[in-house]
């Protein structure tokens, strides 16, 4: 019999090591989130009900886990850019993250700026 070889997959950009079964399922879950939102807040709640967050990480846009923020992957790794999603979703509202990193945090509710009378 023989058994399957499973080859580790690098997500871009410093992601650990994923195996291809788990790649795959990574994408069967996220990419049908990011085609069906309309825009940013619901893409943020779709992926918070199912524990994912949205971040920029050293510059780079990713999908983390909610409960660590520890980074799973980039867009990328989803055969997905950044250019796409504002085309389909405008540009998000990120608040940067302290440090002086080039870290932030994609923001659900923007704030408003007062008109100005």
């Amino acid at each position: 019999m023989n058994a399957i070889k499973t080859m580790p997959v690098a997500a871009p950009n410093g992601s650990a090591m994923i195996d291809c079964e788990t790649a795959a399922l990574i994408r069967a879950v996220m990419l049908p989130l990011f085609e069906a939102a309309q825009s940013w807040p619901e893409l943020i709640d779709a992926m918070q009900k199912r524990g994912y967050g949205l971040a920029f990480r050293g510059g780079a846009f990713c999908i983390t886990e909610s409960e660590t923020g520890a980074r799973l992957c980039g867009l990328r790794f989803l055969g997905l850019t950044m250019e796409h999603l504002i085309d389909r979703l405008g540009r998000p509202c990120v608040k940067a993250a302290p440090g002086g990193t080039a870290d932030g945090y994609l923001m659900r509710n923007p704030p408003v700026r007062a008109a100005m009378h």
